[in-house]
């Protein structure tokens, strides 16, 4: 239980979130199946705030990058219309002379 645990919080340092996911569901079907000690669910319980740590830093990244996506597409769609050019989705300015 302690090795699937472990794989999940090396999994989610990478970032690798689809196989913490896996390794989490995993565990869960095996936990039905093994009987825990006291300081085993402790281990297990304090892995799995750290990967909810990370979890709400990468959800705060990401974030974070699609607001400065929005602003920058805010930008070039002024730019656009600054520069009397036809908006397109290509992210290309086009200006007609």
């Amino acid at each position: 239980m302690m090795a699937i645990t472990d794989a999940a919080r090396a999994a989610a340092a990478r970032g690798e979130w689809n196989r913490v996911e896996h390794y989490i569901q995993l565990r869960e079907e095996r936990l039905h199946q093994e009987a825990l000690s006291f300081e085993q669910r402790a281990s297990i319980l304090s892995i799995d705030r750290t990967i909810a740590e990370q979890i709400a830093v990468a959800q705060a990244g990401l974030a974070a990058l699609l607001d400065e996506a929005a602003k920058t597409r805010q930008r070039l769609q002024g730019l656009r219309r600054w520069n009397g050019a036809v908006s397109s989705d290509s992210g290309t300015i086009e200006r007609h002379i």
